[in-house]
């Protein structure tokens, strides 16, 4: 690649958290290596996704419910003006603006789908999130608990049998965000937690339990064994389209995002023995 005596800025992104990690901040990071500067715009809770690589962060609050992509009801042409105007003190001669774009056909497209950007060919780059160190977590649950596709969470009494069922000595951490995700009681909350927190707690936990969702998609990235239950449609995504670091995984899809906490815990059993 041509090394570009410029700053890069990189967003803003809108769109839901797994999305971010695999059509978005890979991209980025191989752009920011041709580029003098890089500034990314992004929600404060991401900055950890990008602080390897990133200049400057230009923080950005959003509200809304965001579906894969998309955040309902926001322009983001509207809102990159409305950022780069309280931000003229950035605004350089030699600039590129690198704006959110559908690259390929995510999910289905691979992971190391390439794109063209100012005349120049870009192959995303991935890291594994955390370091490797000696942490009191063993098991991770992502209790999901939106409003969008609700049907789609389970049962908090599901989570509490899961938990009954893993080995008493266990200590178990909650993550995700406070809005969107549960707890249950016994367990260490790390909902809302700065990200960088959770690299580390993922990166040395045994396993990862949950539904499809984002923070499902970071264990993968911070190389965590995970168990995930979802619809057929997205077992190619969590095995192989969306998994660049070869994460060990067990997807379930038998009985959609509604398998019984027995069920997941005897192929959880059958899956760690083979």
């Amino acid at each position: 690649m041509i090394k570009q005596n410029k700053t890069l800025i990189a967003g803003p992104w809108v769109g839901e958290f797994g999305w971010e990690l695999f059509v978005w901040q890979a991209y980025i990071r191989s752009l920011s290596e041709i580029y003098d500067e890089t500034y990314v715009i992004c929600r404060k809770s991401s900055e950890p996704l990008y602080k390897d690589f990133t200049d400057k962060f230009i923080n950005i609050r959003t509200s809304g419910i965001a579906d894969s992509f998309f955040m309902y009801d926001l322009n983001t042409d509207n809102l990159l003006r409305k950022t780069l105007l309280e931000n003229k003190h950035l605004l350089k001669k030699d600039l590129a603006v690198f704006k959110p774009r559908r690259i390929g056909n995510p999910p289905h497209t691979m992971y190391d789908y390439p794109l063209r950007f100012n005349n120049q060919p870009i192959a995303p780059k991935y890291i594994m999130y955390g370091s490797e160190k000696e942490t009191d977590i063993d098991f991770v649950f992502h209790i999901r608990n939106r409003q969008l596709r609700s049907e789609d969470n389970w049962p908090v009494s599901y989570w509490q049998k899961l938990r009954g069922m893993l080995p008493k000595s266990s200590k178990i951490a909650c993550i995700g965000t406070l809005k969107e995700s549960g707890y249950i009681e016994g367990t260490v909350d790390l909902r809302g937690e700065n990200l960088a927190i959770v690299f580390d707690v993922l990166r040395n936990a045994r396993c990862c339990f949950g539904p499809s969702s984002g923070p499902m998609h970071l264990a993968s990235l911070c190389g965590c064994p995970h168990v995930v239950w979802s619809t057929p449609k997205n077992h190619e995504r969590y095995t192989k389209t969306w998994n660049p670091l070869q994460t060990k995984v067990l997807f379930d899809s038998e009985h959609s995002w509604q398998p019984s906490p027995e069920s997941i815990f005897k192929k959880y059993l059958r899956w760690i023995d083979g």
